[in-house]
């Protein structure tokens, strides 16, 4: 019996742990994201180039974003679930050069492997590569 109450207590710590705070275990109010626009701010904690300009618009009613990298426009579906989860798809964009594409690969690579957001506050965006958004984010966005 001691043995039960030890797992249990065990089980109730790491799920408390898991949450750590509020914050990372609330739902997201989906109305709030649903026609926003945002600028990214930094990539990888890095702030990035402000010439290399790049937007995200998100559509949660049709299931798309969309916005301009640093060359190009692009769209893709998208999935935004209320508990931080989000799935894009394939991206499409047009194909003009210039000298900033280097940093149109990474954040669109970046979007492409995003697999959970967090908010803080309404004005700012964070996209994580891990499932859990544990970790510094790929991404970090201000609202427009």
């Amino acid at each position: 019996m001691k043995r039960f109450y030890f797992v249990a207590l065990l089980l109730t710590a790491l799920l408390c742990v898991s949450c750590g705070t509020r914050k990372n275990c609330a739902t997201v109010n989906l109305a709030a994201l649903d026609g926003s626009s945002w600028t990214l701010t930094h990539m990888d904690g890095i702030k990035i180039n402000e010439k290399a300009v790049q937007t995200v618009n998100i559509n949660i009613s049709k299931g798309r974003i969309s916005g301009h990298a640093a060359c190009n426009s692009y769209g893709a579906e998208c999935r935004i679930y209320s508990d931080g989860r989000i799935k894009i798809g394939d991206m499409m964009s047009t194909l003009m050069a210039c000298d900033r594409m280097m940093y149109e690969q990474i954040f669109l690579a970046s979007l492409e492997e995003a697999k959970a957001f967090r908010m803080d506050g309404n004005n700012k965006l964070m996209l994580y590569s891990t499932h859990d958004a544990s970790g510094q984010p790929s991404l970090t966005f201000k609202r427009q």
